[in-house]
C-alpha cells in the first residue's frame, strides 16, 4: 500500500532544492552560544531567544482562499544538560535540550465563509555537546496547522517522535495522528530508517540551532531526515552566504533595550538536496564579531506552499548563557 505522506508543512517549512547526493562532509562544530565556546563546566543554564512571526500576504492573483494572521511569537529555549543518560540509556556526557513554540492566531475565508484558527508548532530535540557533533538522541514534535495546499483548507494535528541509535546508523520514527478523523483518513506511521551516507547529520528540528556552531563563511551541507517524506536526505545552502548589515531594531538583551543600529550579520537560504518536498528558509544570523548575539538567528523567512504568502521571524529579545 502507498504510504500516505503530509503536505509540504507552512509555518516551519521543510527545506528542498538542487539534487542528491551521498555524503556530506564532517563540519568542524563550535558551541558560539557561549561567550567562550570552549568550556569545561556545564552548570545547567538556559538561554531563551524570543522572535516576533509576521505575515505578508501574497500580490493579488486568482487565490481560492484568502488567509490573515495576527502577529505571532515563535521562542526557543536551549537548556545545558549534565547528563543525557534518562533520555537515552547510551548518551553518555553532557548535552543539551532545545525546545521551540511557535503560535499565531488567523482567519481564512473560503467558498464565503470565514474561520477563525490558531496553529502551534512545538519541538523538542535532546543532542549531545559539541565535541560529539550535536548529535542527536530524540526529537519530538507537536503540529497543529492550517493552510490551503492542493486545492483545499487543509488542517494537521499530529505528533511525531525520532529516536536515533548509539551509531546513528538508525533512526525510529512514529508520527500520530490526532485528527479525528476515520482511521481510513488518519496519517499515523512508524518505521526504522537507515541514515546512509556520511557526515554530520542534524535533527531536523535542531538544524537552526546547529547553524549557529558553523562557520559560515563558506558554503556548508549536512545530512538529516526530511519528516515530510520520511526519507534521509542532504541539506546544503543555496546560494553563497553574504556579509550584510542587519538593521537592528527594537532589540532587548535580558529584557533590557539594545541600541538600535546596523549589526554585523551573514545571510544565505538553506534548502534539502531533493524536490520532493519543502521550500527552501531564508536565514539572516549574526556575525561572530557581534559578542552580544553570539551568533544568534536574527531573522528568517518561510515561503507558504501554493503562493499564498510568506511568514518572516525577526528576533526581538535574547537571554543568553551567562558564561
Amino acid at each position: 500500500m502507498k504510504a500516505k505522506r503530509l503536505a509540504p508543512l507552512v509555518l516551519l517549512a521543510p527545506l528542498a532544492l538542487l539534487t542528491g547526493c551521498g555524503g556530506t562532509p564532517e563540519l568542524i562544530l563550535h558551541a558560539n552560544w557561549y561567550a567562550a565556546p570552549v568550556h569545561a563546566t556545564v552548570i545547567d543554564q538556559r538561554e531563551e531567544l524570543t522572535y516576533s512571526v509576521a505575515y505578508t500576504a501574497p500580490a493579488e492573483g486568482k487565490l481560492l482562499a484568502a488567509f490573515t494572521y495576527e502577529e505571532g511569537t515563535y521562542r526557543t529555549v536551549l537548556q545545558e544538560r549534565s547528563s543525557l543518560s534518562s533520555y537515552q540509556s547510551w548518551a553518555k556526557g553532557t548535552g543539551y535540550t532545545y525546545r521551540t513554540e511557535l503560535k499565531i492566531k488567523g482567519e481564512y475565508t473560503y467558498a464565503g465563509n470565514t474561520t477563525p484558527f490558531e496553529d502551534s508548532v512545538v519541538s523538542n530535540v535532546v543532542f549531545m555537546n559539541a565535541e560529539n557533533s550535536l548529535r542527536p538522541v530524540l526529537s519530538e514534535k507537536t503540529y497543529c496547522s492550517t493552510t490551503f495546499y492542493g486545492g483545499a483548507v487543509v488542517q494537521y494535528n499530529y505528533t511525531y517522535r525520532a529516536e536515533y541509535d548509539e551509531d546513528l546508523s538508525e533512526v525510529r520514527i512514529e508520527l500520530k495522528d490526532l485528527r479525528d478523523v476515520p482511521e481510513e483518513d488518519k496519517l499515523d506511521f512508524s518505521d526504522t530508517l537507515r541514515l546512509s551516507g556520511s557526515g554530520t547529520f542534524f535533527d531536523n528540528e535542531q538544524i537552526l540551532l546547529a547553524l549557529r556552531a558553523v562557520d559560515l563563511s563558506g558554503t556548508c551541507s549536512f545530512r538529516t531526515v526530511n519528516p515530510v517524506v520520511r526519507e534521509r536526505m542532504d541539506v546544503s545552502m543555496t546560494n553563497t552566504p553574504q556579509t550584510v548589515k542587519y538593521a537592528g531594531k527594537d532589540l532587548t538583551l535580558k529584557g533590557e533595550p539594545l541600541p538600535d543600529g546596523d549589526i554585523s550579520a551573514i545571510s544565505f537560504s538553506i534548502g534539502y538536496t531533493d524536490s520532493k518536498s519543502g521550500l527552501p528558509l531564508s536565514l539572516v544570523y549574526a556575525a561572530p564579531a557581534e559578542k552580544n548575539f553570539r551568533c544568534a538567528l536574527l531573522e528568517m523567512k518561510t515561503t507558504a506552499p501554493d503562493g499564498y504568502g510568506t511568514f518572516t521571524y525577526k528576533l526581538k529579545d535574547l537571554s543568553t548563557f551567562n558564561k
